[in-house]
């Protein structure tokens, strides 16, 4: 008993990993289940030996209903529940009872696995499964002579076992009447593991019976969609190339949006350039104010006109040259010296004393080296000037400008005159 079980259980594990990925797009958009009504007629076959004539085997109904699930096409799993009345005799015994069995099973289409392919309109079955049965009110009647130690006389009452187990197998041929119903004929084999079927033990063999009938099959399918119990091969190919069509259109969609964005990056990158362009005191400077054509609001400034961050006019407060004196640099450095510093106290003491007081630096440079280094130069100590104001005065930032001037013309001195930053107040 236990090897058929384990044989039972190595089946479903084998078949399962061989087929772990196969038709999953089918399984995933297909419904599985089915139920299925048999109804027919058993013959018994036990030590009484029975006449099998026909008219008695019609004298024994059997139904039952089973519940399947198909996994694959051509591989289902199911349990099986029924019930049968047993009229069997010949010229000296008579056995009369009634019973039920529950089972599970597997089962293959073996049409397809012998063609190899799937068929429409028709499949064949078969099944094995393994489960219980018990049966009520059974009656033996004999008139035989028996010798040895078994003497029955007529009306012996009999000693039934209360459940034994069973070993079904089955043959079902079905035709497709609809995508949802079915109808089909089947033969039904069914083994036990007693030998008092009919309680009479002879020790011959472990008795058995067979059921042969008509039935009827329900999938449960959504619309338009066939169960998996009948997809076909070119249908699995069909639903294989419509997902193979919704990943290209994705791909395409996905395509699209990335274009989107490219374009969106690329208007970024110009906005950017154009940022970096306003930021930036590099550029042209037709009117020569320190503030590059790009951001100055006011490209005609006259010249030594104190202007702001976009190159708008200042109204200058006129300082005395004792008053605040310029701030004065190496050559080809903007690092503030001591005496810097002394006249960036006199300026923060300025701006501290008139909150609405404003601010433009300008930086300058001698003669030597090119235009471009030049106007980077004198920028640098201008911002290096703000810095200072900022970071060790606490004057705020948007209260000053730093311009970059680049060289003095005149006169085209390598001195330390030229090397400077000017303060323009404005209110």
């Amino acid at each position: 008993m236990k090897r058929i079980v384990l044989i039972y259980v190595l089946i479903i594990a084998g078949f399962g990993l061989s087929h772990a990925q196969s038709l999953t797009d089918i399984i995933s958009r297909s419904n599985k289940w089915s139920i299925v009504g048999y109804t027919g007629v058993a013959r018994l076959d036990t030590d009484i030996h029975p006449d099998y004539d026909f008219s008695w085997i019609m004298k024994s109904p059997t139904i039952d209903m089973s519940i399947e699930y198909n996994v694959h096409p051509i591989f289902s799993l199911g349990v099986n529940y029924g019930g049968l009345i047993f009229n069997q005799e010949d010229g000296d015994e008579k056995f009369v009872t009634g019973g039920a069995y529950f089972s599970s099973f597997i089962s293959f289409d073996f049409l397809n696995i012998v063609l190899g392919k799937k068929n429409k309109y028709v499949s064949l079955w078969g099944s094995a499964g393994v489960g219980v049965a018990g049966m009520v009110w059974p009656k033996y009647e004999t008139t035989r002579e028996f010798k040895g130690p078994l003497q029955l006389k007529y009306g012996y009452p009999v000693s039934f076992p209360p459940a034994f187990m069973i070993f079904p197998y089955s043959v079902v041929l079905e035709f497709n009447l609809t995508k949802k119903v079915s109808l089909g004929a089947h033969f039904k084999y069914y083994y036990t593991n007693t030998d008092h079927l009919e309680s009479i033990y002879r020790g011959y063999y472990y008795d058995q019976w067979e059921t042969f009938g008509i039935n009827l099959r329900y999938k449960f399918t959504q619309k338009d969609v066939r169960s998996v119990r009948d997809q076909l091969p070119d249908t699995t190919t069909s639903i294989s190339q419509n997902i193979i069509n919704q990943l290209q259109q994705q791909i395409n969609q996905l395509g699209q949006r990335i274009d989107t964005v490219e374009n969106n990056f690329a208007s970024l990158d110009y906005r950017v350039v154009k940022l970096e362009g306003i930021l930036s005191n590099d550029g042209p400077d037709t009117d020569q104010d320190g503030v590059p054509d790009i951001r100055d609001l006011e490209p005609n400034t006259p010249p030594g006109t104190p202007v702001d961050f976009w190159g708008r006019s200042m109204k200058v407060q006129t300082i005395k040259e004792e008053d605040i004196l310029s701030v004065y640099f190496d050559f080809d450095s903007y690092e503030l010296d001591k005496i810097a510093q002394i006249t960036l106290i006199k300026v923060a003491q300025k701006m501290a004393e008139d909150p609405d007081l404003l601010l433009e630096i300008r930086g300058y440079t001698d003669y030597l080296g090119t235009n471009e280094y030049n106007k980077k130069l004198s920028r640098l100590r201008a911002e290096r000037v703000k810095q200072e104001l900022v970071q060790k005065y606490n004057i705020p930032h948007d209260r000053m400008v730093a311009n970059g001037m680049g060289k003095i013309p005149e006169p085209p001195l390598k001195s330390l005159a030229n090397r400077r930053c000017d303060f323009f107040f404005s209110k």
